[in-house]
């Protein structure tokens, strides 16, 4: 039973385990000093700010009606999660900003 809501709760634990694999790699790059920190740092952010933003958008779907409403807290979860999303900058710069710098390593 709740099939549906079992296979969206898969897909927020598995943008959750990414999020936390790229931050562990940030905060090993930042201790020791590595070399691949701002790569590092890039992809922690895309990925924190991506699984924030699409686990408060499923909790809002599964909610239903009442996830718009001032009744339900999910809607301070989106909020929360959009905001938090542009506070250091849009999504798509730090993308551009990965893809740049993996480029470049690429190409040296």
């Amino acid at each position: 039973s709740y099939q549906a809501i079992k296979h969206k709760l898969a897909d927020i634990y598995v943008k959750k385990e990414l999020a936390k694999s790229n931050s562990y790699f940030g905060a090993m790059m930042l201790n020791d000093e590595g070399a691949e920190l701002p790569e590092a740092a890039a992809a922690s952010r895309i990925a924190g700010s991506d699984a924030y933003v699409f686990a408060a958008q499923e909790n809002v779907q599964t909610h239903g009606g009442i996830g718009y409403t001032w009744e339900s807290n999910c809607q301070f979860h989106y909020r929360r999660a959009k905001l938090l999303a542009l506070a250091v900058g849009a999504p798509i710069q730090w993308k551009e900003k990965l893809v740049s710098r993996l480029e470049a390593k690429n190409a040296a």
